[in-house]
């Protein structure tokens, strides 16, 4: 479980410097590697003008952004004791699971339960450490997995269908106000995930 979870880290900062070059002709290979908001809103848009087809996009999507997830709610799970201790942790394994970040989380999800592992998927929201949290403060995996599966689902729905809509305004308002959208868009993300961080535990 380990590597797979340092694969998966490694795979999200090798495609930033490949992006360029497989934007335009390997699209959805780098959403394979990177399923990020930012990266499936691009998608979107070019599912709208044809250049990349809907169906691989989304299937794309799913190794890293839901079993990637999954993979870091075993991996807390595996880690709890050392976690909730907070010490313990190889150094390895520390930088992929710091226990403070995750303790802040399980605090959170005491009490807050599922419901904030729907909304933090929704939100810009770090999913990978909200996984190893849930695994860590032993919320049942019958309760995490579906409602993470839904969140993360609906994630990817909600920046791919917001890329589709960006790419239908692009073509009748322009640059200018398509780049506004998505602006907004992700600072109303950014603010929703900001303010899960935030709630008092």
């Amino acid at each position: 479980m380990l590597w797979l979870a340092a694969v998966r880290t490694v795979l999200g900062i090798v495609a930033v410097p490949l992006a360029p070059a497989l934007y335009k002709r390997h699209f959805v290979l780098l959403v394979l590697l990177r399923p990020t908001k930012d990266v499936l809103l691009a998608g979107g848009f070019l599912v709208r003008r044809g250049d990349v087809d809907l169906f691989p996009l989304l299937i794309a999507a799913v190794p890293l952004a839901i079993f990637g997830v999954w993979n870091f709610y075993w991996l807390g799970r595996a880690f709890a004791k050392e976690i909730q201790a907070g010490e313990g942790l190889p150094r390895f394994v520390d930088r992929l699971l710091p226990d403070k970040k995750i303790k802040q989380l399980c605090k959170l999800l005491d009490k807050r339960g599922k419901r904030i592992v729907l909304v933090g998927r929704l939100a810009s929201f770090p999913s990978a450490m909200l996984g190893a949290a849930a695994g860590a403060s032993d919320m049942a995996s019958g309760e995490f997995l579906p409602a993470d599966l839904a969140g993360g689902v609906l994630s990817i729905a909600e920046v791919v269908l917001a890329g589709f809509l960006f790419g239908a305004a692009y073509k009748r308002a322009g640059p200018w106000i398509t780049g506004v959208g998505i602006a907004l868009l992700f600072g109303l993300l950014i603010v929703a995930g900001r303010s899960l961080s935030r709630q008092k535990v």
